[in-house]
């Protein structure tokens, strides 16, 4: 009996860590997609127009920028990649330059992604929202 209730007990370990894993990944490939599109922007957007989102969002990431993210605590970390999104969105939102519409249905369909990764990426997407807004406001008052 005991064997038995130790062996479930180390496959439902290791399951938990394959679905730890995954998610991590998860956000990970998220990351690289967002990173993909900032750079696919770049060429049509002024970048200093947005330092003040930009210093918001570093305040976050661990020893390097947002705008050159290294680190596999950056890359795998939920709260990376929502400010990630948050940035493109703001970018995107403040754009009117040039049309971006095939860029932001790529967007949206990052934030879903995010948002459906856990119940805690939809909370930290409304708060950062806000302080986000609000520390941009901050910096231009």
């Amino acid at each position: 009996m005991s064997y038995v209730n130790k062996h479930l007990a180390r496959t439902l370990e290791q399951q938990h860590k394959r679905s730890i894993r995954g998610l991590f990944l998860k956000i990970q490939d998220l990351n690289n997609e967002c990173t993909l599109l900032r750079k696919r922007l770049e060429p049509q957007i002024d970048l200093s127009i947005y330092k003040d989102a930009v210093d918001y969002v570093d305040q976050f990431v661990s020893h390097t920028s947002i705008l050159n993210l290294k680190f596999i605590t950056n890359t795998q970390n939920l709260e990376v990649v929502v400010l990630h999104a948050l940035l493109l969105e703001h970018i995107l939102h403040n754009e009117t330059a040039h049309s971006f519409e095939y860029e932001n249905q790529l967007l949206q369909g990052y934030i879903q992604e995010i948002l459906a990764l856990n119940d805690h990426a939809s909370t930290l997407f409304k708060n950062h929202h806000e302080k986000m807004l609000y520390y941009i406001h901050s910096q231009t008052v």
